[in-house]
Parts: C-alpha cells; sequence; structure tokens
C-alpha cells in the first residue's frame, strides 16, 4: 500500500489493456418527464412553434423563472452566449471600457465582451475557492473600468458580498454569469441576485438543459426591456419600429415547454448533485484530490465536480482523464485558462487592432499565476442529469483505481520511474 491505497499495475488500467471498472459509459443525460414531453407534442401539434417577444410558453417560462429567482425580469433567448451578449449591450456599458472577468471564465464569457466592444480584463483566483480573487479585482481597476462579471464556474458561487462591495465603491456595474451555477447559494442568496443582471446557459448538462437555450434575469425594468428588444432584432411593439441593431436571438415555445418542466425539479435536481458530490468526495477522500473550499453559508451547484491533482501529477493530468474515462466513467480536463487559448491570447480579433496601444490589455504570462497553476491540475468529475448513487460508484471505484497508478507511478517525483 501506499498513502492508504494499494498499488495498482500498470496493466491493470483500462487505458492500458485492462478491465474497466465499468463495461459500457452511461451519458449524463436530462431527464424528460412523460408531462414534458407530452407538452412539447401539444405544441409541436398546435404549430406556433416560435412568436416574435416570445410567445405563450416563452412568456410563462421568463415568468416562472424570475419567480424562482425572486427577481422582477427574465428575457429568454437562443443560448447562454446569446445572454451574456445582450446583457452586456443592455446594461449600456461604454464601448472599448474594461471589464474584469476571471481566469478560468468559459471562452463565450470574453467572445460575447468583444462583441460588444468591450475590453476584457483577466483576474486571478482565490488559491482556496478557486472562484474569481477579490483582491486581484481591485489591483485591476483603472480609470477606464465599467463593469465586473462574477463567472461562477461549475456551480462555485463567487465572493459576491465582497464584489458587490468593490463595484460599488468604484462606481462599477456588477453582472453575474450563472451559466453553471443554477441555485448555488452566497451567504444563503441565490446566485444571479446579486448583481444588475444575470445570464444563465440552459444546454447539455446544465441544471435546467434544454438542449440549448439561455436566459437573463433582472430587477431592472429598462434593462430587461432593452435586452428583449436587442434579441428580436432591435425592434420595439410596433411593426415598424426599429430602435437599434438587433439580433435573432429568440427562444423557440418548443424550448420554453421543456424548460417549465426543468424548472419545476430544479430543487430536486439541485439536492441530488450536492447530495451525490458530498458522497463522492468522502470515498475518495485518500486518493489525493482535494476539492474547493466552499465558505459556511453558502453552496456549490455542482455543474461538475471540480476537483485538483496533486502539484506532482499536474504533468500527468490529461492522462489522468482519459485513464478514468477508459474506465467508463464521466470526467473531463478543466477548462483552460482563457491566455492558453491562442487567439485570446495573441489578440486576434479585430477589435483589438482598433485600440491604441495604451488601451490594450496585458495578457503575458504573468497574468493569473494562481490561475494558471489551478487549472492546469483541474478535472471535472460527472455528477450530471440522470446519474444515480450506482453510477457515482462505478465513478469512485475509477478514480482510487487510476490515482493508486499515477500516485506510485510518478507521485514521488513526478517523473516516469
Amino acid at each position: 500500500m501506499q498513502g492508504g491505497l494499494f498499488v495498482i499495475e500498470r496493466e491493470k488500467l483500462a487505458l492500458y489493456g485492462g478491465q474497466p471498472v465499468r463495461d459500457c459509459r452511461k451519458d449524463a443525460r436530462p431527464v424528460i418527464s412523460q408531462e414534458a414531453k407530452e407538452e412539447v407534442m401539444a405544441v409541436l401539434s398546435k404549430g406556433t412553434l416560435a412568436q416574435f417577444y416570445g410567445g405563450t410558453q416563452v412568456r410563462a417560462f421568463e415568468s416562472e423563472y424570475a419567480a424562482w429567482f425572486g427577481r422582477s425580469y427574465a428575457v429568454a433567448v437562443s443560448s447562454g452566449t446569446a445572454a451574456l451578449h445582450v446583457m452586456y449591450l443592455a446594461a449600456r456599458l461604454p464601448e472599448r471600457s474594461e471589464v474584469l472577468i476571471p481566469a478560468n471564465a468559459y471562452v463565450s464569457v470574453l467572445s460575447a465582451l468583444l462583441q460588444a466592444h468591450l475590453i476584457p480584463v483577466i483576474v486571478d483566483l482565490d488559491p482556496q475557492s478557486w472562484a474569481m480573487d477579490p483582491e486581484d479585482c481591485r489591483r485591476k481597476i483603472t480609470s477606464r473600468t465599467s463593469a465586473i462579471v462574477a463567472v461562477h464556474m461549475y456551480g462555485q458561487p463567487c465572493p459576491m458580498t465582497e464584489l458587490a462591495q468593490i463595484a460599488e465603491a468604484h462606481d462599477l456595474t456588477l453582472l453575474e454569469d450563472c451559466g453553471q451555477s443554477h441555485g448555488a447559494l452566497w451567504a444563503r442568496r441565490k446566485t444571479g441576485t446579486f448583481g444588475r443582471a444575470a445570464a444563465f446557459s440552459l444546454c447539455c448538462r446544465k441544471h435546467i438543459a434544454l438542449g440549448e437555450g439561455g436566459i437573463l434575469i433582472t430587477d431592472d425594468e429598462e434593462l430587461a426591456a432593452t435586452a428583449r428588444s436587442l434579441a428580436h432584432k432591435g425592434k420595439g411593439e410596433g411593426w415598424f419600429d426599429y430602435r437599434e441593431m438587433g439580433f435573432s436571438y429568440n427562444m423557440t415555445e418548443v424550448q420554453a415547454a421543456l424548460g417549465r418542466h426543468q424548472l419545476r425539479r430544479l430543487d430536486s435536481e439541485l439536492e441530488r448533485r450536492q447530495r451525490l458530490a458530498r458522497w463522492v468526495q468522502e470515498q475518495v477522500a485518500e486518493t489525493g484530490l482535494s476539492f474547493p473550499l466552499v465558505p459556511a453559508g453558502s453552496t456549490h451547484a455542482y455543474f461538475k465536480l471540480n476537483a485538483l491533482v496533486p502539484p506532482e501529477l499536474a504533468p500527468y493530468r490529461n492522462e489522468i482523464v482519459d485513464a478514468l474515462q477508459a474506465e467508463n466513467v464521466g470526467c473531463d480536463p478543466s477548462h483552460p485558462h482563457l491566455l492558453d487559448i491562442d487567439w485570446i491570447r495573441e489578440q486576434r480579433p479585430y477589435f483589438f487592432r482598433t485600440l491604441p496601444p495604451e488601451e490594450r490589455p496585458s495578457y503575458g504570462p504573468e497574468i493569473a499565476p494562481v490561475a494558471r497553476d489551478l487549472l492546469r491540475r483541474q478535472i471535472g468529475i460527472e455528477v450530471g442529469p440522470g446519474l444515480d448513487e450506482e453510477d457515482l460508484s462505478y465513478t469512485v471505484a475509477a478514480i482510487r483505481k487510476v490515482m493508486a497508478y499515477f500516485r506510485a507511478a510518478y507521485g514521488a517525483t513526478g517523473r516516469k520511474p
């Protein structure tokens, strides 16, 4: 034994020809009830699949979604990226102003800023919570800063009390990307209710999964009206009322009907993910994996159970993920540090070339070093929809097996024996 784990021979890993812990992989997929299927079929039979500004199902979904969060308005759109785009534009942030985003944000957070002619400034992560670091936010604020976007990656809430205080002290707009954090709490308050507005993704394996879709919520009536207009070609209520350049970001009636049913089971989906994530963490406590600190009074929503491999195994992170996948369980590498994406680091989009040299952001290798260390070691363990205790027991067995081998083989020196 080593470090409480039995040493595993290389040949026992499925990646190298051994028998996997599970015969075939079960993917996380949305749970679609019979009632939801019948409602979708009713929409198809009716024939009204979409309407400008939202049909009956879209408006009902928006109302119910806003109510779940205790917000006044919701605007449903075609994707999470579309929700971010119209949120940035509807917030009326000054063009070419700087917006602070964390280094671990999903790429859409940044690309939507560029679409809105805003300058992304990359902020580091807290080494304990792996969320946006308020101290680095303070360091990155300049006379050109207009907003902070708190991105609750993997469902881990950002420190919203402190970020709200920073935004207020510097007269900045606070926005939230809750694409992976439906129902997560910060200080017993739901993420998505701290900023002027919040954007959500409703795709794939999200807590509310429509295949594709997005929605934003706000208490700001003017922002909501502007976002709705932007999502519907920039039009007002009149046929010839074209107010500004807009986009075709409509949500369909089918998506909304499905979303209403998904929303009704959101509480149970959150409970399932949190219960399973806690159990997995307990079961793999001796494997060398570490998990983010979740402060008292706050909750992680667990889009995925994010974990770190030990520092000495950082060079083998991708191989560890490959080995877990070969065991037929769900695991992925972390999304990269934003500045490890070539087109961002090299500032290839045309918008960057329109900026004078003194306004171009610094995207050098020294930016957000804590995030760089964390993200090269981070993995995402699947706890998504449709998985149960039996499924996660295979995940636990795979983690124990794979980590036992890698810690024995490479743990002492970080080099192959």
